[in-house]
């Protein structure tokens, strides 16, 4: 019995192997060029704010005069929350370090709002494009997304 299959083993090695495709050496298959593609025809910028939700007022007021402050009528918590000073940070991305970059980022430091920042930006010829906030506890993260035409 085993001489048998290894009989039908050996004569059907040369069957199988002579049923796989074999490639022409000679052929004018070729492997995909690298292609050069050039940059895009923008450059890309996110301006990076968080925003403290409480003042430093607020974070020294004890439980019962937050309570109080909440009781209080709507447009008097409006004047609080416009009047009141939050801490804001800004930080500019272009996703590579640049001496503009380095330049927009010195500017940060003076920015008191997103606002400034914006107008920062747009003095260099950035665009916005759109923006987004995420919500936490004590911060609100303010992304701006940004481009403008690339130098050629």
């Amino acid at each position: 019995m085993k001489n048998i299959l290894l009989m039908i083993l050996v004569v059907s090695i040369p069957f199988m192997s002579s049923a796989q495709k074999r490639s022409k050496k000679s052929s004018n298959a070729k492997m995909g060029e690298f292609v050069k593609k050039s940059p895009s025809e923008y450059e890309y910028m996110i301006i990076e704010g968080v925003q403290s939700i409480m003042s430093d007022e607020e974070k020294m007021m004890g439980q019962d005069e937050l309570a109080a402050r909440d009781g209080a009528r709507g447009d008097i918590k409006m004047k609080g929350m416009i009047k009141s000073s939050y801490k804001h940070f800004v930080r500019f991305d272009t996703g590579k370090i640049t001496p503009e970059q380095v330049e927009l980022n010195k500017l940060a430091r003076s920015c008191s709002h997103m606002s400034d920042a914006l107008y920062q930006a747009s003095k260099l010829g950035w665009e916005f494009i759109n923006a987004s906030h995420v919500n936490t506890d004590e911060y609100v993260t303010h992304y701006y997304y940004m481009k403008r035409k690339r130098d050629k």
